[in-house]
């Protein structure tokens, strides 16, 4: 193979991936190897590569030469389930995906499977805080203009052949930026639905790291078929046990807390759904054959791989050999040790925009997951809207700034609506955890001249 890493690291995805402009950077203005010199605070958008990841890409380099596909899907999934295993119990498959959008589909799939011909009830909580193309795949559309074979598809189209959906969308919050409880509507829904095919998405950890009540799913354990969206990554082992062995499905993604270069997603199947669908005709997967691989699904699932194509991504296995990697190394630590230092790293920060004007931290905080510190920027005495944001976080991530240290760039979270107002993101990340843990002392001084650093250029933007 004559490609090089920078190429295969950006193949096997949507147009989010590609490289464009003078500087050869993706749409979040990252270079995956531009790594060096850059304070990253924004994983729950994108990372670049890292030190460790670039030297896990390298070898696996020579894997991509000589390695057997099939074979290599095959190690990764059984790393990520001794990984995430917490006992025997824990019996699930690895379904595969471009990106976390992507493992939309799959419970669409699963369900046109179980009841060919039928209309499936899709409800989604907080579409506005998961994946930019999760509400369109949960419509049945495509989200993307590119799939991973390096194909244009119809986007914004409804996938020909595909299921009737009939979707309820959730907002995150409300009008005020309150963190909404979905259970009330969850509920109402399902009990004015029973009997149809019912898909119950809820989330844990979203962009800005809302966690759904999971009490909802032991109310309705039969007749709903249940996803968390874990996207973000940002959750224990223990929390996976337990939805596993409810029978719930988990989207995840190692692309987000631990920092692999986008994208790379996975669905995470409990063995009971995989075992009843075994045995179903699996021709309704077919009109998915423009968004997955025969590769994507395990061998359990002949029917499903029998209908896709055979078209092997080395970049998505690129990207999951450097999130495996880094899981391991970060699982290493104790768990306690690890939520300690974010949890301190969290009550720092926020403490420092607190005692700002400038900025105003989002309600509900304690509902969130303490990796992520979402808040509202002011100027002149009112609230920021999102394409005011937008300008102040590309002029962030793409500028150089002083006073961090051995860093001069920065990344942080693009900005997220809420009803007609919006707010931004920083984010930790396991690598970046890892290394100031490394230095034997808590130091965020970094972290605090970046908050100067946003402070300083509102005031130059806007006054």
């Amino acid at each position: 193979m004559s490609q090089s890493l920078i190429d295969i690291l950006t193949s096997g995805c949507d147009e989010r991936i590609f490289l464009t402009g003078t500087e050869n950077r993706n749409k979040y203005h990252l270079q995956p190897l531009m790594y060096e010199g850059l304070m990253q605070r924004g994983s729950c958008t994108c990372s670049p590569m890292n030190k460790d990841g670039h030297e896990v890409a390298e070898a696996f380099m020579e894997e991509i030469q000589v390695g057997n596909y099939q074979e290599v899907v095959a190690e990764q999934t059984r790393s990520l389930q001794n990984l995430l295993k917490q006992d025997y119990l824990d019996q699930f498959q690895v379904m595969y995906g471009p990106s976390g959008s992507d493992a939309m589909y799959i419970p669409l799939i699963f369900q046109a499977i179980s009841h060919p011909g039928e209309s499936i009830v899709n409800i989604v909580t907080s579409p506005e805080e998961l994946g930019s193309g999760s509400k369109a795949a949960a419509e049945g559309k495509y989200y993307a203009g590119w799939n991973q074979m390096g194909e244009t598809i119809p986007i914004g189209e409804t996938i020909k052949g595909a299921p009737e959906v009939i979707n309820h969308f959730i907002a995150a919050r409300d009008k005020d930026g309150n963190v909404a409880d979905h259970k009330k509507a969850i509920r109402k829904i399902i009990k004015d639905n029973l009997g149809k095919p019912i898909i119950g998405n809820l989330v844990f950890g979203s962009k800005s790291g809302i966690m759904d009540d999971l009490n909802i799913i032991d109310e309705f354990p039969d007749g709903v078929m249940w996803v968390v969206d874990m996207c973000q990554f940002r959750a224990d082992r223990q929390l996976i046990h337990e939805l596993i062995t409810k029978g719930v499905m988990l989207m995840v993604t190692g692309s987000k807390f631990f920092q692999a270069p986008p994208f790379c997603g996975a669905l995470l199947v409990p063995k009971t759904i995989t075992s009843a669908l075994s045995s179903l005709d699996a021709s309704p997967a077919a009109v998915f054959g423009k968004l997955f691989t025969k590769y994507d699904f395990p061998h359990s699932l002949t029917g499903i791989r029998e209908q896709l194509p055979d078209f092997q991504n080395w970049g998505l296995r690129m990207r999951w050999q450097i999130a495996i990697k880094e899981m391991e190394a970060y699982m290493a630590i104790p768990a306690s040790a690890t939520n300690a230092w974010i949890r301190r790293w969290n009550r720092v920060v926020a403490g420092r925009l607190a005692m700002s004007d400038t900025f105003e931290l989002m309600p509900d905080m304690e509902l969130s997951n303490d990796s992520i510190i979402s808040f509202i920027i002011k100027a002149n005495g009112r609230e920021l809207l999102k394409d005011e944001l937008k300008v102040l976080f590309d002029q962030m991530v793409t500028e150089e700034h002083e006073g961090l240290g051995d860093h001069h760039k920065v990344f942080m979270g693009q900005p997220v609506t809420y009803g007609k107002s919006a707010f931004i993101r920083l984010a930790l990340g396991s690598y970046s955890v890892r290394k100031q843990m490394e230095k034997g002392k808590f130091d965020l001084r970094n972290d605090l001249r970046l908050v100067d650093i946003i402070e300083e250029k509102v005031l130059t933007l806007f006054g």
